[in-house]
């Protein structure tokens, strides 16, 4: 009988709640007419140059849109360094670790001055345990595993900015 009472109390809460915040005027930003909408179209982010640039810009193309002539660039640096973290008793490693960070700002085209800028950071694994070619392909799959997460939050921290950049 008390748990039939805690599940509907908890019910009665969160129907409260729901309520509460769909009375409260927020709205998602990647809705139709919501924030991001003013960067679809006009977001371009500059010529990658390396493989991980190219993989950085190809999911922010994704989920921003793909455009040539928008009126505001995104500059990004990335840095990406590998540490051992796994090493057996023989000392050989079995494990690695990606940290990135990816450091960005937004202008209008041809303005120097940023309209919004920031740093995001993120990290993802592989093991190295098989061959020498499983390796390489594991490092590959991380490498891009790490470059769709730094774009996703760059646009998560872009998209909150959104009202910013109009």
């Amino acid at each position: 009988m008390s748990s039939f009472n805690l599940t509907r109390r908890s019910f009665v809460v969160g129907a409260a709640l729901s309520l509460a915040l769909a009375g409260c005027g927020l709205k998602p930003s990647l809705a139709p007419g919501g924030a991001a909408q003013s960067l679809f179209g006009r977001l371009r982010a500059r010529e990658p140059k390396t493989r991980t640039d190219y993989l950085f810009v190809r999911r922010f193309e994704e989920r921003i849109g793909l455009t040539t002539t928008g009126d505001l660039e995104l500059d990004y640096t990335l840095d990406i360094e590998r540490k051992a973290m796994g090493i057996t008793s023989d000392q050989t490693t079995s494990r690695y670790m990606l940290a990135g960070k990816a450091t960005y700002s937004v202008r209008r085209t041809g303005s120097d001055g940023a309209l919004a800028h920031g740093t995001v950071t993120a990290f993802t694994g592989y093991s190295a345990t098989g061959s020498t070619v499983a390796t390489q392909a594991a490092q590959t799959d991380a490498m891009e595993r790490l470059m769709t997460q730094l774009a996703d939050l760059t646009v998560a921290r872009l998209t909150a900015e959104a009202t910013r950049l109009k």
